[in-house]
């Protein structure tokens, strides 16, 4: 898995939500489209869309960039593989091939190579902030031996593209040396180059082929640690929806303002995050979910479907189910939404985004976790440990209270290879 921090077409559909006083934004993370569908590497071809991007003769502004969290000291190593493949038009029509690795500061390294042999770099920056179409001097270095002079761009918040022409000095150099450096007025970040002549190499073959290989997988890094757990209360309530072994999205390096959940989790092809805040005593979950979904849809730059089920009340705690999507050019962003308000008023929203070959997935995902739901809201209170033990909340307030005496069929990630994403 890459962990993509750049801002992806669910943030395009999700960032800014606020339904609701007291109720933070909900932004999913890394979706199941290939960034090269969202990252503008590279743009030879104006029919190729770039969501979020300048408008067409749009200029740049000129607003200074955001400063990066800090990172740590020394190049970045590789994490475990390249991973990549063709990227398409809006047609249908092979556009460019695009691979992109993982690196031990928390940034992604991007290579783009277009039919017309023009190699692009792109940085994914966690954290950044850059103003869209923002525009540095840089200074590429490999090896401290061949050096350019180029000019950066900020396709995305998270993401600086450097375009570099049909330089293949420069692409021969990355194939055979050992350390990029991108460096500004202000900030230089160093790339340990490992397995980069094979991947380099592949662009070059998936170019001269029309896109028509196989998705690019070049392992070449260092084993990536072992994954945190979720905490364990939200890791029942998933296995008693029958997903197990759901991965932690780590969000460490994303300041917390800009976190795009309270926890974040990846199961197969599909990604799913929950928020989960306090709401006034007059707050009703019709109001609060109408109102989440509405911002959804506002954001949503295609065309928005909004489809929300009435709301239930299932002992102690309202729910409710629904999803919205947003189908652009690039394809359709589905997202499923489990809505939970308790007696103790908090109102939790429970997502899951799928690309459109996996909305199945996501959809079955959420009817297991409605089921769940349903009968923590009606299953009596345990009783305390022991006589001096304080009442414990009702089941319903906290995921590891989500048990039932049987659980919903187990639900099988079926990941489909797609290009640019493992």
């Amino acid at each position: 898995m890459t962990a993509r921090y750049a801002a992806s077409l669910s943030a395009l559909l999700l960032l800014g939500v606020a339904a609701a006083p007291a109720m933070a934004e909900l932004v999913p993370v890394e979706p199941g489209i290939p960034p090269a569908a969202y990252y503008g590497l590279p743009v030879p071809e104006a029919e190729i869309v770039v969501p979020g991007g300048p408008a067409p003769g749009e200029r740049p502004g000129d607003k200074q960039a955001t400063a990066a969290p800090d990172k740590p000291d020394g190049p970045g190593e590789l994490i475990e593989s390249w991973n990549g493949g063709a990227a398409k038009k809006k047609d249908g029509s092979f556009a460019y091939c695009v691979a992109e690795g993982e690196f031990t500061t928390g940034h992604v390294l991007m290579f783009a190579r277009s039919p017309r042999g023009e190699t692009n770099i792109g940085i994914g920056i966690p954290g950044a902030d850059l103003p869209k179409g923002g525009e540095w001097p840089v200074t590429i270095e490999v090896d401290k031996k061949l050096k350019r002079e180029r000019v950066a761009i900020a396709s995305q918040p998270d993401m600086l593209v450097v375009s570099n022409g049909k330089d293949e000095e420069l692409v021969n150099a990355l194939m055979g040396g050992s350390e990029l450096m991108v460096s500004s007025a202000t900030d230089r970040i160093a790339f340990k180059l490992s397995g980069t002549k094979k991947v380099l190499g592949d662009l070059r073959t998936c170019v001269d082929k029309g896109g028509n290989v196989p998705p690019i997988k070049v392992a070449a890094g260092r084993p990536a640690e072992k994954k945190n757990r979720l905490p364990e209360g939200l890791d029942s309530l998933l296995t008693a929806a029958g997903v197990h072994d759901a991965e932690l999205v780590p969000m460490d390096r994303i300041p917390q303002e800009r976190r795009p959940a309270d926890v974040a989790w990846r199961f197969g092809p599909i990604v799913g995050g929950i928020r989960e805040r306090a709401v006034g005593e007059e707050a009703r979950i019709d109001e609060l979910s109408d109102g989440f979904a509405d911002a959804m849809k506002q954001r949503c730059e295609g065309t928005p479907t909004v489809n929300l089920n009435p709301s239930e009340q299932a002992g102690s705690v309202w729910l409710r189910t629904g999803s919205v999507e947003c189908a652009m050019p690039q394809g359709k962003l589905h997202v499923t939404l489990n809505f939970l308000l308790s007696q103790r008023r908090l109102f939790t929203v429970i997502f899951h985004e799928a690309a459109e070959p996996d909305v199945e997935l996501a959809e079955k995902v959420s009817d297991n976790l409605t089921q769940v739901l349903r009968r923590a809201g009606t299953a009596p209170a345990a009783a305390p440990a022991v006589p001096q033990a304080a009442e414990p909340a009702p089941n319903a307030d906290a995921p590891a209270a989500a048990q039932a005496d049987s659980a919903p069929a187990t639900v099988k990630p079926q990941a489909k290879p797609q290009p640019g994403k493992s």
